[in-house]
């Protein structure tokens, strides 16, 4: 499945994707990771600020321009 999200994302020309699981977020095409902690993550996007508040965050996946982030989501910010 992650090969076809990569493959489909790089076909699409998508400027950013945000995927929101039960206790998985999933950013692709942030720009710069500005904050991180087990409450609250910010990551700079190309248009924007994604401001992530919730508890028990864990980086499960880390690559170029993607992240896989697992915990309970309780707010979700965009500041330009």
């Amino acid at each position: 499945m992650h090969l076809y999200k990569t493959m489909r994302n790089f076909l699409m020309d998508f400027d950013y994707y945000i995927d929101l699981y039960e206790e998985k977020i999933h950013v692709f095409n942030y720009i710069d990771i500005v904050k991180l902690t087990d409450e609250e993550i910010v990551l700079a996007m190309p248009a924007f600020t994604l401001t992530l508040k919730g508890t028990k965050f864990v980086v499960k996946r880390l690559e170029k321009r993607e992240i896989l982030i697992e915990g309970t989501l309780e707010d979700v910010r965009f500041q330009r």
